[in-house]
Order: C-alpha cells, then structure tokens, then sequence
C-alpha cells in the first residue's frame, strides 16, 4: 500500500521545468515541420503551373523549329550540290558540241584546209559586235543558193552563240532560216535556236524548239541530237514520264552512240533518284 500511494502521488505530482521545455521544443519543431510542408506544396504547385508549362513547351517547339530547320538546310545543300553537278553536265554537253562543230564535225561543214575563215561583208560585222541580231539580218546580202553567203551568215550567227550572247544569237539564226529555209545548216541553226533556250533555262521554249528541229527537217544530222535534248529538257521540266520515254527511245534507236550513252546515263540518274 505505501509503494502504490509514492507512485500516486508522483504522477500527480506537476511537471518539472525540464519536461516543460521538451514538450515546448517539440512542439515548436512541429510546427515548423508544417511550414516546411506548406512552402513544399507552394513549390509543386509553382512547377505545375499554367506558365512554366507554356515556358516547356515553347522550348519543346524551339527545339522542333532547329532540328527541322536543319532539315531544310541539309535539303537545300543537296539540291544545290545537284544544281551545280547539271549545271556542269550542261556546259560539258554544249561545250564538247560546240567544239565538234568548230572542229568540222557532222554538226556542220568546216572551211577547206588553208581556206581563209568565212567573213561578213563590210558592215555587218558591227552589227554583230553591237549584239543587233535583226541588223545583222539586214546587212548580210546574197541569194539562197549562194553556199558562200549561207556560210557567212551561219557562222556569225554561230559565234554569237559561242559568245554566250543567246539572245542575239536567236535573232540572228532566226534570220538564217528566214532567208536560207532550205539551206545545209538550217536543221543546224534551229538546233542551236533550241540550245540558247536550253543554256538560259527557258525550258518550256527550247522544248517547242527542239521538236521542230525532227518536224521540219526529218532525217537530218540533228535529228537525234534533238530528240535527246528533248528527253532532257523534259527532265529539267520534272515531266518524268515523258523524259523516261523520250530517252528510252533515243537510246534503242541509236544504240553504241554518243546520244545513246548520254540518254542511258540520264535514265540511271532518274532510276538512282527515284523517278519514274
């Protein structure tokens, strides 16, 4: 009975000083646990937030724009790179051609050997210079069945173009045929009409040209020239079908040919490039 009442009056007994600020202290670290609590939920609140989302996702878009942007410039660089590779497919293609005719090629009849150059009569050689294609049409006199006459005009009208001064060397060759239709060269001259509209990128004229070329002199040296100019002239104008067949054709009807291995590689560059 004593021991029970000494425990009694213990636990009855009031709190000493050191259990009063325990109990204090924790209390004060409880609260303090809350308010961390409440400024953590403050926080997640904030990143959740209506403006940190568009702020993510504009980078998001951001980085989009730069991977598409490299993209398009990696597009761009190939294209040129196959600009520049037909731009000097093209050159190659005029200049070997120009250089068979200056050398008395098929394309057209050279001066005898030791035969002085064929000239223009006195005035029409400044008309050309001046690049007046329809002056040089003017000056230039003689008959049609003058071999002479039809050579001079030919040849200045040929080193026009030679020049690369295309617009008045079509004037000029227009003027050609005006006045020799039925001459040697003029299948060469409306060949070379269809040419300086090729060289200058005028695709859709140098096509109309270049058919002429088989309509009006059928069977002529320039036939197959023409009809494989066509062929590529329908490439540039990304008419695939047609290109295909045109080239398609010149190659079976000239086989073991230059047209033909020109026409055979055109074909493997369409096939290499998905184009049918």
């Amino acid at each position: 009975m004593t021991a029970v009442l000494v425990v009694t009056a213990l636990l009855a007994a009031p709190l000493s000083p050191v259990q009063a600020q325990s109990r204090a202290q924790a209390a004060a670290l409880e609260e303090r646990m809350q308010q961390l609590d409440v400024r953590l939920e403050r926080l997640e609140r904030l990143l959740e937030s209506e403006a940190l989302m568009e702020l993510m996702q504009r980078v998001d878009a951001m980085d989009r724009d730069v991977r598409e942007l490299r993209g398009e410039s990696e597009t761009l660089r190939h294209e040129l790179e196959g600009l520049r590779a037909r731009q000097r497919d093209l050159y190659l293609d005029v200049d070997g051609r120009l250089e068979n005719l200056e050398r008395g090629g098929s394309s057209a009849p050279a001066p005898a050997s030791g035969a002085a150059p064929a000239t223009l009569p006195d005035g029409a050689a400044a008309a050309v210079d001046q690049g007046d294609g329809a002056a040089f049409g003017e000056v230039i006199v003689g008959t049609d069945s003058d071999p002479a006459s039809e050579q001079a005009a030919y040849q200045a009208a040929f080193e026009l173009l030679r020049q690369g001064r295309y617009e008045p060397s079509i004037t000029a060759f227009r003027g050609f045929l005006e006045r020799f239709p039925n001459g040697n060269l003029a299948s060469n001259a409306q060949y070379w009409i269809a040419e300086a509209y090729y060289v200058t990128r005028d695709f859709p004229r140098a096509l109309a040209e270049f058919k002429l070329v088989n309509e009006r002199y059928p069977g002529s040296n320039k036939g197959s020239d023409a009809l494989l100019k066509q062929g590529f002239t329908h490439y540039e104008l990304e008419q695939w079908a047609e290109a295909r067949r045109v080239l398609t054709q010149v190659r079976d009807q000239n086989p073991s040919s230059s047209v033909a291995r020109l026409a055979e590689q055109r074909l493997q560059r369409m096939n290499e490039a998905g184009r049918s």
